[in-house]
């Protein structure tokens, strides 16, 4: 078993000086030793000093203390123990960052994934000072056995993907609106003890963006992070890790079953199922659809959106009906198939999140299974919309190429024999519940015709299908003399 991958979040984040929960207390960290101490202020305003002297690293302070440093370029401290540089390095011995390969300036990872430079942090001092007036410093370690890292990730890439892929997704996850644009974090790396990766992460809000229970904008009270919103990124940070191993191959499976499932609704596949129908009650529900489909297209529209249908009455008809020919799609065996196969694959990717939380001792609090997934969701809608698109435009192709047939002079018996199943269907078919369709169909025209001059029969046929030019009525009655009708009947 893999050992834990521990996240730790340290118990004592930073308030905002006007955060109004806030204790006036202080946990500072003794110099080369792991107790720390408690400073209780008397008031807001020694709060603020001692706040901004200890984490921030403004130790000179005038009267006026907007007037303290005016030009961030001259404020430039020898011995400056800010947060930002123990991010960096500041307090460890040359000698162990020289034997564990640790560089001042490629330390602390900013958001964009560029590295906190020793001139950028005057900027950044003065930006935190004004931060912390009204937005928490949050500070977590995130802390892992160095052979799991090294079995799956560079430690670097691992780094650059926390500190631009994981932390947005966090943030957001724990509230924040637009995290990129609103807050600011840190992402520093440290791994001076014996098999042992850790990052030190702090954040802080530039704007008003959190969303709180009355669904209003401000700043974030609270200074614990809940148990889901901790397993989030225990989750979120253990992925990135084993992605390429067993993540990444699952998802590539997974594809691969949306792929197959795509060829059957490819006009240009030959698996394309509205190609060969065979169901009559299928049939004219796909005619049906082409009409409404036309009477709602705009000619310089060539192709419709299912999505983009009107929510008008057509409309929900259109959408009625397309759903109902899908549903009968997928009583097709291949179809039924090729959709298990996807949803197998899903609860294999599932199944690959709980080992994954287990292997890693991270609870269960707050599991997001598979199929719950924002992305899983996304490729499932996709999946459904593509679908349902070649459905309508499948029967919209369909309407315009026997109209173009129609005024061509080219049509067959077949369009007759068609349309009278499709007028017939409702009150024969379930009289005459014949296997064959075709057997189904001669039965029909014959019913139909009986009793009737040929003549008749033909022009009838004709008139309900609204061929009403003499030309067309002329040849097609030529085409079908009583001999000729004799002999193929």
């Amino acid at each position: 078993m893999i050992d834990d991958s521990k996240l730790v979040f340290i118990t004592h984040p930073y308030f905002a000086v006007n955060n109004p929960t806030n204790n006036l207390r202080l946990y500072k960290k003794e110099k080369n030793s792991e107790r720390w101490t408690v400073i209780q202020c008397k008031s807001k305003e020694e709060y603020r000093r001692k706040i901004k002297e200890y984490v921030i690293g403004f130790y000179d302070y005038s009267r006026d203390e907007k007037k303290a440093h005016t030009n961030v370029k001259e404020y430039v401290k020898d011995d400056n123990s800010s947060l930002f540089d123990y991010f960096m390095g500041g307090k460890k011995d040359e000698q162990v960052m020289k034997e564990n390969q640790m560089k001042r300036e490629e330390m602390a990872m900013l958001k964009n994934g560029r590295f906190l430079l020793d001139k950028d942090v005057p900027l950044m001092q003065k930006k935190w000072s004004n931060y912390i007036e009204d937005s928490n410093i949050q500070l977590t370690v995130l802390s892992f056995n160095q052979n799991y890292i090294d079995e799956n990730i560079s430690i670097k890439e691992l780094q650059s993907k926390i500190a631009t892929d994981v932390m947005p997704k966090f943030l957001s996850y724990c509230g924040y609106e637009n995290p990129k644009e609103n807050l600011e974090w840190v992402v520093s790396l440290h791994n001076d003890r014996d098999n042992n990766y850790h990052f030190h992460i702090a954040w802080i809000e530039k704007e008003k963006c959190y969303r709180n229970r009355y669904n209003e904008l401000g700043h974030r009270i609270k200074l614990t992070l809940s148990d889901n919103e901790i397993n989030f990124l225990k989750r979120q940070t253990t992925l990135t890790i084993e992605r390429k191993k067993l993540y990444t191959p699952a998802l590539i499976e997974l594809e691969k079953d949306f792929e197959e499932l795509k060829r059957y609704f490819n006009p240009k596949d030959q698996n394309f199922t509205l190609k060969n129908l065979n169901d009559l009650s299928l049939e004219e529900k796909i005619i049906q659809l082409g009409f409404l489909l036309n009477e709602i297209r705009t000619k310089e529209k060539k192709y419709i959106k299912y999505n983009s249908l009107p929510k008008n009455e057509i409309g929900n008809k259109i959408r009625k009906l397309t759903k109902e020919i899908k549903k009968e799609l997928f009583k097709n065996n291949n179809l039924k198939k090729s959709k298990e196969n996807i949803y197998k694959q899903i609860e294999n990717i599932n199944n690959i999140l709980l080992d994954i939380d287990k292997r890693n001792n991270i609870s269960n609090v707050g599991f997001e299974t598979a199929i719950d997934n924002k992305m899983i969701q996304s490729k499932l809608e996709k999946s459904d919309n593509y679908v349902l698109n070649a459905i309508v435009n499948h029967a919209l192709y369909n309407y315009e190429y026997q109209k173009k047939r129609i005024k061509k002079n080219n049509f067959t018996i077949d369009d007759v024999i068609n349309q009278i199943a499709y007028d017939n269907y409702k009150k024969d078919f379930q009289k005459k519940r014949i296997n064959s369709v075709s057997q189904f169909k001669t039965k029909i025209i014959k019913n139909y015709f009986k009793g009737k001059t040929y003549k008749n029969k033909y022009m009838y046929a004709l008139d309900r299908l609204g061929y009403e030019q003499d030309k067309i009525a002329e040849q097609f009655y030529e085409m079908f003399e009583e001999n000729n009708y004799r002999n193929e009947v």
